[in-house]
C-alpha cells in the first residue's frame, strides 16, 4: 500500500462553496478597484511554507504520510506595455522538503545541497529549481501568454481580480477545468468553480476570501481521489497601493472513501502560507539549514 501512497503524494505535489457576504446595519458603500501594478525591473520575493498529510486506511491497516516544504521563489517584471500588462519572469530559488512515512526517519531534500545527495524520489523537484518561466499577465491577473504561447485559461500564480469596482461583500468568480485520468490514455475535463469575496479593506490592504467547488458529480472514487486536493479555501491580502499580493493563507481538509476497489479511505489535510518578503532578508534565510 505504501507504493500507492507515494504515487498519490507525487501526483498531489506535481505543483486555492461560495462565501456569503455578511450584511451589517451600517454598510461600507465605498467601491474599490482591485488591480495588479507591475513596475519594470521590480523583483518580488515570497516565502512559502506548506504542510501536507495523507492518511490512508484499508481494513485495520493505516498509514500516514507527512510532507513539509519550504520554498523561496520570486518573479521579476521584465516589461510593462501601454495597457499595463506585465511580462513576468518567475523562478523557484530554493526548496527544502521532508517526507515521512508513519514513524520512519524522514526523507529530506535541500536544493542547496549537492545533486549527488538527492534521493531518487526528489529528482523532479530538483529539475524545477532555477528554471525561469515567462508569463504575461493583465492587471486583472489573467494570463495572456506563458512562455510565448497563448493561454486558454486564467491559470497562474496570481488570483483573478474583478473587472468592475467592488464593495465590501461583493464577489466574483473563476471557472476552469481540471483533467483527470479515466483510463490508460483517456482523460476527462472536470469543471471547477471558485468564488472570491472582498471581505474587508483597511489601510489600503484588501482582504479577499475564496472557496472552491467541483461542478461535476463524481461517482467514481478513483476520480474523486485525483481531485482530493483541488478544492481549497483561503484568504489573500492585496496591497492596493502597490498592486501586489502580500500574503496567501490556504487550507484544505478532504476525504475520499472507496479508493481501493470500493474499500478503504483517504484523507488529505494541507496548509500553505505564502508571505511577501524583503529581498534584504533572504541572504540569511537562504543560508538556513533544512527545517525539521
Amino acid at each position: 500500500m505504501r507504493s500507492f501512497v507515494f504515487c498519490v503524494l507525487s501526483f498531489v505535489l506535481s505543483l486555492s462553496t461560495v462565501a456569503l457576504p455578511v450584511t451589517f446595519a451600517a454598510e461600507d458603500a465605498t467601491e474599490y478597484s482591485l488591480r495588479y501594478k507591475f513596475t519594470p525591473a521590480e523583483f518580488v520575493h515570497y516565502d512559502v511554507d506548506s504542510q501536507n498529510t495523507i492518511e490512508v486506511q484499508l481494513n485495520q491497516d493505516k498509514e500516514n504520510t507527512k510532507n513539509s516544504t519550504n520554498t523561496l521563489k520570486h518573479y521579476r517584471v521584465i516589461w510593462v506595455d501601454e495597457e499595463g500588462n506585465g511580462t513576468l519572469e518567475t523562478m523557484i530559488d530554493r526548496v527544502q522538503m521532508s517526507v515521512q512515512f508513519d514513524d520512519q526517519v524522514p526523507a529530506t531534500f535541500d536544493s542547496k545541497l549537492p545533486k549527488e545527495k538527492d534521493l531518487k524520489q526528489f529528482e523532479k523537484i530538483r529539475g524545477t529549481i532555477g528554471k525561469a518561466s515567462r508569463i504575461v499577465y493583465t492587471p486583472l491577473g489573467k494570463v495572456v501568454t506563458k512562455d510565448g504561447k497563448p493561454e486558454t485559461q486564467t491559470s497562474g500564480f496570481l488570483i483573478p481580480l474583478p473587472e468592475n469596482q467592488v464593495k465590501i461583500g461583493d464577489s466574483w468568480k473563476e471557472e476552469y477545468d481540471v483533467e483527470v485520468s479515466v483510463g490508460k490514455t483517456l482523460r476527462k475535463k472536470v469543471p471547477i468553480h471558485r468564488i472570491f469575496t472582498l471581505d474587508s479593506v483597511e489601510n489600503q490592504i484588501a482582504v479577499i476570501t475564496f472557496k472552491t467547488k467541483i461542478l461535476l458529480r463524481l461517482n467514481d472514487p478513483k476520480l474523486g481521489l485525483q481531485l482530493i486536493q483541488k478544492t481549497p479555501s483561503g484568504t489573500i491580502k492585496l496591497d492596493l497601493d502597490r498592486g501586489i499580493i502580500i500574503s496567501q493563507d490556504v487550507s484544505l481538509d478532504k476525504a475520499q472513501v472507496g479508493v481501493f476497489e470500493g474499500q478503504g479511505a483517504m484523507r488529505a489535510v494541507s496548509t500553505r502560507i505564502e508571505t511577501l518578503v524583503d529581498p534584504a532578508s533572504l541572504a540569511q534565510k537562504d543560508a538556513d539549514p533544512i527545517k525539521k
